[in-house]
């Protein structure tokens, strides 16, 4: 079982670097890895971005785009977890976005359905996400991490206003000083 497990860690590596981004998704979802899921969002997300992407890269959005039944809920019970991490819900607002825009409500709704039922069949090991359940736990955090970025963008003006009159104070005095200097001669 260990020697499964190194194997599968290493063609995640493997399909990383190839930058093979559908297969080490399609693997990830698989071993049920969401830490190796989310490094290759923030991966994705802080590399060179592609124009016209939702992630930054066009075959991770065309790997979202045609991911079905239980690896969609898996996704989006994934990312209702790094939401609820301020250092986190930038990959998770980012994931979320992508699933939004690249996939119908229908889908999504089937996917969780698939995924409840998954659930069930695997013994009760894992739970199943309801599309109530998902929403109920991402807009609690959202709004708090849009509360954050609110204050933080307001706060920022702050500082511009404060840099703005510091730099207006340091101009006037030299504008005087050099009055000064040349009265004097």
């Amino acid at each position: 079982m260990l020697n499964w497990i190194c194997c599968r860690e290493q063609d995640f590596a493997n399909y990383l670097q190839m930058n093979d981004y559908r297969k080490a998704i399609e693997l990830a979802l698989a071993m049920e890895q969401p830490g190796r899921l989310l490094s290759l969002f923030k991966t994705i997300s802080t590399n060179e971005f592609e124009q016209n992407s939702l992630t930054g890269r066009s075959s991770v959005d065309e790997a979202i785009r045609t991911l079905g039944g239980t690896d969609l809920a898996k996704l989006l019970g994934f990312a209702r977890d790094w939401n609820t991490n301020a250092k986190t819900s930038r990959v998770a607002q980012g994931v979320l976005y992508a699933i939004v825009k690249l996939k119908s409500a229908e889908e999504v709704v089937q996917a969780l359905q698939d995924g409840s039922r998954a659930a069930v069949f695997a013994g009760g090991k894992t739970s199943g996400l309801t599309l109530k359940e998902l929403v109920d736990a991402l807009i609690p955090y959202t709004e708090r991490h849009l509360a954050r970025v609110n204050k933080l963008v307001q706060e920022s003006y702050m500082v511009d206003y404060i840099l703005r009159e510091m730099d207006d104070g340091m101009f006037d005095e030299m504008d005087v000083d050099v009055e000064v200097e040349e009265s004097h001669l």
